[in-house]
């Protein structure tokens, strides 16, 4: 059974980086990694839970680009204006979760492991006798 929990949490998030980018705010950094962490907690939830965590979390994103939120006339924006903002911005959160995951770049700890291999031994290392 898909958790309720899980998609309430990342669409609420989702919802409210809308509003907040429809007031101009930058929230790209955060959207990038609230994808990121939404496609992971996903994976979890498929194994603990049941299969369809990130496809339901696409549908409810979905549901509610096509709702209107109060809060844009609230702030003195035209109503269609900011619907239509909502919705492109809800509509790309969804395709983004809908698309492969971006191939990872390399973190510092495998970086620094690829550079620590590909060093030259010391000549004590290179050296030591071996019992064979």
């Amino acid at each position: 059974m898909i958790e309720e929990s899980f998609v309430r949490l990342y669409a609420q998030d989702f919802v409210q980086m809308a509003v907040r980018s429809g007031l101009g705010q930058d929230v790209d950094a955060a959207l990038q990694r609230r994808l990121t962490e939404a496609r992971i907690h996903a994976v979890v939830m498929d194994d603990r839970k049941s299969k369809g965590h990130l496809a339901a979390l696409v549908r409810r994103v979905r549901d509610e680009a096509g709702r209107v939120d109060g809060r844009a006339m609230r702030y003195g924006d035209d109503p269609a204006l900011a619907a239509q903002r909502r919705l492109r911005f809800l509509s790309g959160v969804a395709e983004a979760l809908n698309a492969p995951p971006p191939s990872r770049s390399p973190d510092r700890l495998s970086a620094r492991r690829a550079a620590d291999d590909a060093k030259p031994r010391s000549k004590a290392e290179t050296d030591t006798p071996h019992g064979d």
